[in-house]
């Protein structure tokens, strides 16, 4: 059995664990939608699908206010120590919010952490709140992909390039309702085993080594 290991990425309350659990179609994570409540430590869960094992980690926000940058980054270095490679980064964001300063300085550290090009290499973009994308299509009399495709328009040049960093390889993900057939949570699931499929079929996977070489002279106390 193949297996697919993902990590989840992103700042707190843009619906990471949500975004987990709907890869692993059950309620695997803790879920919040705010910032009080924030993954503490590294977290792994995991599901069969099929012909593939899939591995989830769901990892802290970087820019927590609860926990120092001293136990995220430990978090970090337990993640790659668990997971040895990592086939997929999911960076999620949740949809309307518009990428400010402060998404942008958690993507800085996450580039200082994976690499400047972890994205482009091995990365999507997961936009939650897929269901709240839907409902201002529906009041807007319009289809629900070319709402979100307006929004990512009109979403600034940050947005933009973060776009282009994961080759478009981004993805308006619900997490609300069950996983019976072709639902739209259902749908989600679907549509980012795929694109996880896909990526572990690169064969290039972020590797244990490569995060070792990026802190070669860290020293984490």
């Amino acid at each position: 059995m193949s297996e697919i290991t993902i990590a989840l990425v992103g700042k707190t309350g843009h619906g990471k664990s949500s975004t987990g659990n709907t890869i692993l179609r059950k309620d695997a994570f803790e879920e919040s939608n705010t910032t009080t409540y924030a993954t503490e430590i590294l977290t792994l869960q995991r599901a069969d699908f099929g012909n593939y094992k899939v591995k989830v980690y769901d990892i802290p926000g970087l820019e927590s206010q609860t926990f120092s940058q001293k136990h995220i980054m430990r978090q970090f270095y337990s993640l790659m120590e668990s997971a040895g490679k990592i086939d997929l980064f999911i960076f999620a964001y949740s949809y309307p919010s518009r990428f400010t300063i402060e998404e942008a300085k958690v993507l800085s550290k996450l580039q200082d952490t994976f690499g400047h090009d972890f994205l482009e290499k091995h990365g999507m973009m997961a936009v939650t709140r897929g269901d709240l994308c839907k409902k201002d299509a529906s009041g807007d009399g319009v289809p629900t992909e070319e709402c979100f495709r307006k929004w990512c328009e009109n979403s600034g040049d940050k947005f933009k390039s973060l776009r282009e960093m994961v080759s478009d390889r981004i993805l308006l993900v619900c997490n609300r309702g069950t996983f019976e057939h072709n639902t739209d949570r259902m749908v989600s699931s679907r549509k980012l085993h795929e694109i996880a499929i896909t990526m572990y079929n690169r064969g290039t996977p972020f590797k244990k080594e490569e995060f070792e070489r990026i802190h070669k002279w860290c020293t984490i106390a």
